[in-house]
């Protein structure tokens, strides 16, 4: 019997599992999870393409943290099914643990779109430590590299992968790149900046085929009937919540598990958080959201009825010289102020009715804050530094 039971330890299981411990020194917490490492930083995952690394370099918190907490820990370790009513976890080879509450965790997986010979030798979708060593060890002596999805996880991991002296193409299906963060202006600027490093990109077409030889990918083949050439293809498509053990324990689900704004199930004793839950219409696949979800729900598991609040969006991308912010809508809203280029720095800010609704800072993200303000606050551009220094007002 276990008064906690953590189901997966990505950085929404581990932040729960912290403020558990934090307000309740002797319960009892297991985490359990199908992964092969403890809780790592997956946001440095694109990054780490291109470098090499120790896995204990990328821990988030290292031995002896968890035996010093008393956290217990059960790795490569499957829950096939929770039984709600008898607070029992089974796990897939048919071991049954009793818990007090649970918290499902599970996270997201990579979104495959159902491209002909998707699973080819060679096609990659990189969302774990595993993904990325087999990535790398398949393209250490190939030369070409098909990104499908422009995003910014999708531009992050063609950078990464341009520093490692392969020909990177990008594919976006939208008509131009970062099409929520950016309107279609800034973004033919991105794109013009991507092509001079040598990221070669393609934007509002579709992937129809995988072309591959002898089993391996040969290239890949667009709607239009266009052919380019590939050693590998790197989909970043976006990512689907995993609810299949949810599903399995008869709990409500729709793209994620369903919660309420404390995070819990219809039962009482279960709570769900991070990629895999589901607040009214919203899924939330951001680390910072899972971290602080992670925390409201370790912190409600122990008897307390905080409410988490959905978070505004906004984004950074930095790649190299090419630095950029962007908070809010940023495309059909028409430009109420923007700056000069000067010295490669542009400033934007969209305004609707009478409220500012959206921001972007290109080349000086510096006033991030003050947009964030603006945009999510309401306050007054006059009383920003942001406002004084750039727009003079």
């Amino acid at each position: 019997m276990y008064d906690y039971l953590i189901i997966g330890n990505g950085i929404a299981g581990l932040s729960a599992t912290e403020e558990i411990r934090n307000r309740d020194e002797s319960a009892t917490i297991l985490i359990v999870s199908d992964e092969k490492p403890s809780t790592y930083w997956r946001t440095r995952l694109s990054d780490l393409i291109s470098k090499d690394f120790e896995e204990d370099e990328i821990y988030v918190k290292k031995q002896p943290w968890y035996s010093e907490k008393k956290i217990e820990e059960r790795l490569e370790t499957k829950v096939e099914k929770l039984i709600p009513e008898k607070n029992i976890a089974i796990l897939e080879n048919g071991e049954e643990i009793e818990y007090g509450k649970a918290l499902i965790a599970t996270g997201a997986r990579a979104f495959v779109p159902p491209i002909t010979n998707i699973d080819s030798k060679g096609v990659f979708a990189i969302r774990t430590v595993d993904d990325l060593r087999n990535f790398k060890e398949y393209v250490s002596d190939k030369k070409e590299v098909v990104v499908i999805g422009g995003g910014i996880l999708g531009l992050e991991a063609a950078f990464s992968a341009k520093k490692l002296g392969l020909d990177i193409t990008v594919i976006e299906s939208f008509d131009y790149l970062l099409a929520r963060q950016l309107d279609r202006d800034l973004s033919g600027k991105l794109e013009d900046k991507l092509n001079e490093i040598g990221i070669k990109t393609i934007t509002g077409k579709n992937t129809q085929e995988i072309l591959t030889k002898d089993s391996e990918v040969s290239g890949i083949k667009l709607e239009d009937g266009t052919e380019i050439s590939a050693d590998a293809i790197m989909v970043q498509a976006g990512v689907r919540s995993n609810i299949k053990m949810a599903q399995e324990s008869g709990l409500e689900t729709d793209r994620g598990v369903m919660v309420d704004e404390h995070l819990r199930t219809a039962n009482e004793d279960i709570f769900a958080a991070g990629d895999c839950a589901q607040i009214g219409n919203f899924t939330i696949g951001l680390w910072t959201s899972s971290q602080e979800m992670g925390k409201i729900a370790g912190h409600n598991m122990t008897g307390d009825e905080e409410s988490y609040i959905q978070p505004k969006p906004f984004s950074t991308l930095l790649l190299g010289d090419i630095k950029l912010f962007s908070a809010g809508m940023n495309s059909g809203e028409g430009v109420t102020e923007e700056s000069e280029e000067k010295y490669g720095k542009i400033y934007k800010l969209f305004k609707k009715d009478d409220s500012y609704v959206g921001g972007i800072l290109w080349g000086d993200i510096k006033y991030q804050t003050d947009v964030k303000n603006i945009v999510f606050n309401g306050k007054d551009i006059a009383e920003t530094k942001l406002g004084t220094e750039i727009f003079g007002k």
